[in-house]
């Protein structure tokens, strides 16, 4: 990445905070919460040579799996792997940032927003599969943005193919992010970037290759790794058809924690992770992003939407949150607050953006805004890291009569 970005001292304090955050007590709950009794499950199946069958590609479990021949068993094991990974996600959105509005104060009010995010929090602190994939994608989105830059920008997009087929090998919804970052190196200007000036048609050969027969190649051999790992005789097409069977099969609606697209900006229904009584107060973790930031940021969309289309940064992080938000509309399943995590932290680039731009003229107001933000985030920080309250104090922080754990 850029030199600049990598001399300054924000985003490697961001990681350092990031994961503070995250591994702190990180064994707690010492046993398996949610859907970790599914994905980390599977990742020890490699360990014990057990056939099992999971409705997204392995490359995530296959990373659980790799972890636990290597160091064991345990509830820091089955989330060491997220917690480092969505460390990382950090310092990845400051540079993201920075390179499209090429201004510090934006990318460092995105570090803070997102270290004061309670979705990528709570996600990064269990042994689940959506921060691998997100951290994938934007890694792709980076490169191809480094690529639109470089004289020679054929490892660039080689590096672009890697992470894409590695998000798409975790979790189809990938796709979501990987899609725009492909298409922006083909239409530049459709994003309001700028292409790099020389296009030969051995660089245009080169970008097929790099974003569709690289990421298919990586896809195929996470499964190749799995099927040859577990011993089993399913091949590709089988195991495939067999994940868009199951997703076919899931309900539209039926769940009381079902949170669809169209009540995401209002912060309609969070997931309730984890909830059981400790003495006479109760512990939980909720999949709740900062509503502060998430409220405002949604405020900042819609303003974006009809504002932002002029301008270069403000235009491809539209397309992105429209990418993340829309197509779930045509996916007849049941979906949860934390499929919003891609459609969160691109808002928190969006809104870093906006403010950023804002900063020189309204910088007192904008220091407010991040000290409600912070003061926001210590408030629901017992509902991130599962810090037992008394019903009472859960009572408090339950802000809409749908914030239920049942």
């Amino acid at each position: 990445m850029n030199r600049l970005a990598f001399s300054h001292w924000w985003p490697w304090l961001g990681f350092v905070i990031a994961l503070g955050l995250h591994l702190w007590q990180l064994g707690q709950p010492a046993q398996l919460v949610s859907d970790e009794a599914f994905f980390v499950n599977d990742g020890r199946d490699y360990v014990t040579h057990q056939t099992y069958f999971d409705p997204h590609p392995p490359l995530g479990k296959l990373q659980l799996g790799a972890v636990f021949s290597l160091a064991g068993f345990t509830p820091v094991t089955w989330r060491i792997v997220n917690a480092v990974e969505g460390a990382l996600i950090v310092p990845l959105l400051w540079w993201l940032v920075w390179r499209l509005t090429r201004q510090r104060a934006a990318a460092n009010l995105a570090l803070i927003l997102a270290l004061a995010d309670g979705l990528l929090l709570v996600e990064s602190r269990l042994g689940l599969i959506n921060v691998p994939y997100i951290l994938y994608s934007l890694a792709a989105l980076a490169a191809i943005l480094k690529a639109l830059e470089a004289r020679r920008p054929g490892r660039w997009l080689a590096a672009a193919g890697l992470f894409i087929g590695a998000g798409l090998s975790v979790k189809w919804l990938a796709i979501l992010i990987t899609g725009p970052a492909a298409a922006l190196w083909f239409w530049p200007q459709l994003f309001g970037q700028r292409h790099h000036p020389e296009q030969s048609r051995g660089i245009k050969a080169a970008a097929w290759m790099c974003l569709l027969l690289i990421p298919a190649a990586i896809y195929w051999l996470t499964f190749r790794l799995h099927v040859g790992w577990l011993g089993i005789s399913s091949g590709f097409w089988q195991l495939n058809r067999q994940m868009l069977n199951y997703h076919l099969s899931v309900p539209a609606a039926g769940d009381p924690y079902a949170a669809p697209w169209w009540g995401w900006l209002l912060l309609w229904r969070p997931f309730v992770y984890w909830s059981q009584a400790v003495g006479d107060k109760m512990g939980a973790i909720w999949s709740l992003p900062n509503p502060w930031v998430w409220w405002t940021g949604g405020g900042i969309f819609l303003y974006s939407l009809v504002k932002g289309w002029r301008q270069p940064a403000a235009r491809l992080l539209n397309i992105l949150l429209l990418a993340t938000w829309l197509p779930l509309a045509v996916i007849n399943r049941i979906m949860y607050s934390y499929h919003a995590l891609p459609f969160d932290l691109a808002l928190i680039m969006l809104t870093a953006a906006w403010l950023g731009q804002w900063w020189h003229r309204y910088r007192r107001w904008i220091a407010t805004y991040l000290a409600v933000a912070m003061i926001v985030f210590a408030w629901f920080a017992p509902w991130y890291l599962n810090i037992p309250l008394s019903h009472q104090q859960q009572k408090l922080r339950q802000w809409l009569p749908t914030w239920t754990a049942k």
